[in-house]
């Protein structure tokens, strides 16, 4: 099972559509060994590759003299555990995450000074006084994205030793976030597990499902024929509904097929039906594609599903309703919940059984599977003040995403298979097909810059609106002159 998961990590990494000026995402193992000696070579190519045994491209004999890699990242547990614990406590990820920043201090001779903060806020007043304060910025995407004109970071083209073909960067997202071909300003992959813990699923409380259905194992069967899809779901659910209180009324106390909030828990819905909002031409430059035939019918297919589907429960769209359904999920009175895999932290104590699935296809004519990823997810910069320690800080940021690939990863999605999501031996090839789905769009990624245009069926949805069009043709000039604006932004800045 981890020989798998470590390939579907790659491809997740990797990605099938290649980086804009970067070449081949993966080098011959012969080239790896291009200056070995000839028995070298023969044991290279003898030896199969895996994330283990990877190697990076960063000379042997690099000293920093003790510097100080300064990184401001999130004030939250998770991002900033992702990045750095001060002890090894004991628990199988904490040795893991200590073990890989222990052996990157020790190879390149610096110390890791994690900072909490507002990663953009203190990023901008630092790099605008001129201050050399952080040497690596560590944000969420959504608040990153925001200033990708601004000027404050380094192009990672333009730096040494950070090489954006190796697999411990996410293709994907240097395919989508890289723009002319030639100028990103954001990274993510290996080097923060926010990535992979925000992945959307659909969780499925197997009590449920098998009282109601039969075997798990069907819808299992299902999903790996590539038959799930909406209107399969929309079946399923439909089928569950319970008047626990017997008031003759829809309300939280009854037991359902499936609910969601009408905020982020939908985009993890759009991720699944594969729904693209932009895309890039042959000079790397986007251009919206989101209002198509697709889009139209996607809509009605989901609003068909919160408020016409008896099997549903529309919750309110607040912290408080997402927990409200992780509850219900957890009591048996939920059959499909739709959110993130980090989600499973709070399912330990479940008596019930729980399967993972891939979010269902826009219809039997969609190829793959394709999964969302929550916009918290950690994005890595380096500030344009960062001078006297840049050569240090791109030699460190290459080797923690390197040891991460090798370590960190492998031992996350272990643990958490085995601990949270392994209740049988079918999951390890469902997230494989999770895993290989994972995508970004640049429209996404720039959402807030382009009038919230990611958030459009939201705004649909919550409205109890299923008119595309009409909701689309309202903002179309204001998305249009915004990406035309973002574009000459981001052309004063080379």
């Amino acid at each position: 099972m981890k020989k798998n998961i470590a390939i579907l990590l790659a491809l997740l990494l990797v990605a099938p559509a290649a980086v804009s000026c970067a070449g081949d995402t993966e080098k011959p193992e012969t080239d790896f060994a291009s200056e070995s000696t000839d028995a070298a070579t023969e044991t290279t190519a003898e030896t199969e590759r895996t994330r283990q045994n990877t190697p990076d491209t960063l000379p042997d004999t690099m000293d920093f003299a003790g510097a100080e890699i300064h990184i401001i990242h999130v004030d939250a547990d998770k991002h900033k555990e992702e990045l750095y614990v001060e002890e090894d406590t004991g628990d199988v990820l904490d040795a893991a995450i200590y073990t890989r920043n222990l052996n990157v201090e020790e190879r390149l001779n610096v110390k890791i000074v994690p900072i909490a903060g507002d990663p953009p806020v203190d990023a901008k007043t630092a790099v605008t006084a001129g201050v050399d304060e952080y040497h690596i910025v560590a944000g969420k995407q959504w608040q990153m994205m925001q200033q990708s004109t601004e000027g404050y970071y380094f192009n990672f083209y333009d730096l040494d030793y950070i090489d954006l073909d190796q697999p411990w960067w996410a293709q994907k997202f240097i395919d989508a976030a890289t723009i002319g071909k030639n100028r990103l300003y954001y990274l993510t992959g290996d080097a923060t597990l926010t990535l992979l813990m925000n992945m959307g699923v659909l969780y499925v409380n197997n009590t449920l499902f098998e009282n109601q259905y039969g075997p798990i194992n069907d819808l299992y069967d299902l999903v790996l024929a590539g038959d799930w899809n909406y209107d399969v779901m929309q079946t399923y659910v439909s089928g569950v509904y319970v008047d626990v209180n017997g008031d003759g009324k829809k309300d939280e106390g009854d037991t359902y097929g499936y609910s969601s909030t009408t905020s982020s828990m939908l985009d993890y819905l759009v991720g699944g039906a594969d729904i693209r909002f932009s895309e890039m031409d042959e000079n790397g430059y986007p251009h919206l594609v989101l209002n198509n035939e697709r889009s139209v019918k996607f809509t009605e297919m989901l609003y068909a599903l919160m408020y016409e589907n008896p099997g549903t429960y529309s919750a309110p769209p607040t912290v408080e309703g997402e927990n409200a359904i992780v509850a219900k999920f957890s009591e048996d009175t939920l059959m499909f919940l739709p959110f993130r895999a980090e989600t499973s932290s709070l399912l330990r104590d479940m008596e019930s059984d729980y399967a993972i699935l891939p979010f269902p296809k826009f219809d039997e004519a969609q190829e793959n599977y394709s999964t969302a990823v929550h916009d918290s997810t950690t994005t890595l910069s380096i500030p344009i003040t960062n001078i006297a320690n840049r050569e240090a800080t791109c030699a460190f940021l290459e080797a923690f995403a390197a040891e991460s690939y090798r370590t960190v990863t492998d031992v996350y999605f272990s643990t958490l298979l085995k601990e949270k999501f392994a209740r049988d031996q079918n999951v390890d090839a469902i997230f494989d097909i999770i895993l290989d789905g994972v995508y970004f769009d640049f429209a996404l990624l720039h959402s807030y810059a382009l009038d919230s245009v990611g958030q459009i069926f939201r705004t649909l949805i919550s409205k109890g609106n299923n008119n595309f069009v009409s909701e689309y043709q309202k903002k179309a000039e204001s998305y249009d002159k915004l990406m035309e604006k973002l574009i000459e932004a981001y052309n004063k800045e080379q």
